[in-house]
């Protein structure tokens, strides 16, 4: 096994991190590679909450993550600290098949605007209603911005 891929395999990926339509893959290191692992695996069609907080996805993995028909059903994804730019958001916000996506947590990315923008603009993520962006900023696509600073 090298250095950046550790999971061989998606069973090791899934491997008491599955509960119920729940996946939990916070601070696993993911890379884009490994990730596609599951975007491949049949299992994914089950999820609906996936958390994703610090891998290393990037802009490659969400670009991957977006052409993936098995994610349908996914309405809660966390992508915080996974190194995405507003390139990789400009990409989510055309994703086809998360249209069931509700709630987007994207914070400690380096994301200067235009992806939020695009997000916010997006035909395709009809029923995103929240994205948190940093600590304390979140938005509600039918409210707009607001801040409510974390004690």
């Amino acid at each position: 096994m090298s250095q950046e891929t550790r999971f061989e395999s998606v069973e090791m990926i899934f491997e008491g991190r599955l509960r119920g339509n729940q996946l939990m893959l916070s601070g696993k290191g993911l890379t884009p590679e490994e990730a596609k692992l599951l975007w491949e695996s049949p299992k994914m069609k089950e999820v609906s909450w996936l958390d994703l907080d610090d891998n290393n996805l990037g802009d490659k993995g969400v670009q991957d993550l977006v052409d993936c028909p098995l994610l349908e059903n996914i309405q809660y994804l966390n992508l915080n600290k996974n190194g995405i730019s507003d390139r990789g958001l400009e990409n989510l916000a055309k994703a086809k098949f998360l249209s069931k996506l509700k709630r987007l947590h994207l914070k400690d990315n380096p994301i200067e605007g235009e992806g939020i923008v695009a997000l916010f603009s997006s035909e395709t993520l009809d029923n995103l209603s929240t994205f948190q962006i940093n600590d304390g900023w979140t938005c509600k696509k039918r409210e707009g911005w607001r801040y409510k600073p974390q004690a």
